[in-house]
């Protein structure tokens, strides 16, 4: 797992699990998961810089460990130390027969492609106002990387960032890469413009480690934690078996929602899709998405039996805000708050905007319901400012409502009404376009339809194989050009990953 922690409960469960360990196994994990990183990228020259702290330790012993096997060709190495500080790397230098100096006293006697600066400055460590030598050093760094043509890569954080406040130095690491270190802080929520590209070394940290210390954290939802939960189909299983996903949506002013949701749920797993939208866009929805069917919405008739084939209904898609869509959501809110019938409902767009107007209509839903708004839609839908939305205020607010809760934004938080949150943590510019989170409720709803994966795991499979196919679509096309039909084509791919 990946935990979400500041850097003081970080300490806290190190400290712990060393007092209980007879060696510094953390430190040995970190170090090899960090060698083998680096061996694969395979640069030509590794600069490594080191700080004060164990983050400067670390980047000794990784720079010791790759040279002792070989693996790169040429390393060199300095350090960005005070020399009043009372560090100990500087002897550990000694120890390993490492020539340590200055970084600022870096001379260019050569370029080579493929060079990379190792940041192993100040990880966890970092706080604002940072000290006027350091952040000097910074600059160098970054005009460095510049001469050399060289990539930084920085372990924890790029030095600059201050863990705790998401506030960052002038001249903060321009890092390309971020490796996460078993962890991830609070303070990456709050600018994720910096970790556009990261990778996590995994060093064993167990749920159990966090909440014996009475910690309750968010997680940050990787491949692992996808992989696990994500059910394997079986061959020996027809199409009802997979479940089947109704989609109400779509209107004379939003034509496209409802063919790209009903595309993406189409290829993310259901045994049947369906579309319930104005007849005016059925026979476009139907040329694009041919596996389709059409259902017509009709509370007159006997619900209890009519929607019963359903196991998941998103709602919202292109729905538009008028007298139709309202009688259609007060018709779903009626049948759902008197029926049997178990449903994995999806709240979305307009449904949302419809709702927000109904005093306490989440009561209404007594079935697993979502909603995915994103931060306009939240305050709206629960008269909130956007200054007092934090992880425990949705936490709050997902209990008292009994709601599942995906807020979309550069961070998705997906949070449920026992607690529990998992949070998207790689933003991609390019995925703020038209029609993406109609392509994301069409994954959601595929998944929620299959009896074996429930809504809050529906959501974050959804999310995360939404996310990696946005970040195929942003290498091909880039941020600037790349459309929710581009991060669609790219759903197959990601699922035959996960498979």
């Amino acid at each position: 797992m990946i935990p979400i922690l500041n850097p003081a409960e970080i300490k806290k469960i190190e400290n712990i699990i060393n007092l209980t360990s007879k060696e510094k196994k953390l430190q040995k994990k970190a170090v090899e998961g960090v060698a083998n990183t680096l061996t694969i990228l395979n640069p030509s020259k590794l600069i490594v810089v080191v700080g004060a702290g164990l983050n400067g330790e670390d980047g000794l012993l990784i720079g010791n460990k790759l040279e002792n096997e070989g693996s790169i060709n040429e390393i060199e190495y300095f350090h960005s130390i005070n020399s009043k500080s009372k560090s100990n790397n500087l002897n550990l230098a000694n120890k390993l027969g490492i020539d340590l100096n200055e970084i600022n006293k870096y001379k260019i006697i050569n370029k080579t492609d493929n060079t990379i600066i190792l940041d192993c400055i100040l990880g966890i460590s970092g706080k604002l106002p940072m000290r006027p030598d350091i952040s000097k050093n910074l600059a160098f760094i970054n005009n460095l990387s510049l001469k050399l043509n060289a990539k930084i890569i920085s372990l924890d954080l790029p030095s600059g960032f201050d863990p705790n406040t998401g506030l960052h130095d002038k001249n903060t690491l321009n890092s390309s890469h971020v490796i996460f270190l078993g962890y991830q802080t609070t303070g990456t929520l709050k600018d994720p413009s910096l970790f556009t590209s990261t990778s996590h070394i995994d060093l064993g940290i167990r749920e159990k480690d966090i909440e014996d210390q009475g910690i309750n954290c968010a997680q940050a939802i990787d491949f692992n934690l996808v992989k696990n939960m994500f059910p394997k189909r079986k061959d020996n299983l027809y199409k009802g078996k997979f479940g089947s996903h109704l989609i109400i949506g779509g209107s004379e002013k939003y034509p496209g929602a409802p063919i790209l949701s009903s595309k993406s749920s189409n290829i993310s797993g259901t045994g049947h899709t369906s579309i319930s939208t104005s007849s005016v866009l059925l026979k476009e929805i139907i040329n694009e998405t041919p596996e389709v069917t059409n259902f017509k919405f009709d509370i007159s008739k006997d619900p209890d039996g009519y929607l019963s084939r359903f196991t998941s209904i998103s709602i919202g898609v292109g729905l538009g805000i008028n007298k139709e869509s309202n009688k259609i959501i007060k018709d779903l809110m009626h049948y759902l708050s008197s029926t049997n019938n178990m449903h994995n409902i999806i709240l979305d767009a307009d449904a949302l905007n419809v709702l927000s107007g109904i005093e306490n209509w989440w009561e209404k839903f007594k079935t697993p319901t979502l909603i995915t708004p994103h931060i306009g839609e939240y305050e709206k839908l629960f008269n909130i400012e956007k200054s007092d939305i934090s992880l425990e205020s949705i936490k709050t607010i997902s209990k008292n409502t009994n709601l599942n809760i995906l807020l979309k934004g550069a961070n998705t938080i997906i949070t449920t009404p026992n607690g529990a949150q998992k949070i998207n943590t790689l933003a991609n510019g390019g995925m703020s376009k038209p029609g993406m989170g109609d392509v994301l409720t069409g994954v959601i709803g595929s998944l929620a339809s299959n009896d074996s994966i429930n809504i809050e795991d529906a959501a974050i499979i959804a999310t995360y194989v939404h996310s990696q196919s946005g970040l195929l679509a942003k290498e091909k096309y880039g941020s600037t050009s790349m459309t929710a039909s581009n991060v669609i084509s790219f759903i197959p791919q990601v699922f035959k990953i996960l498979e």
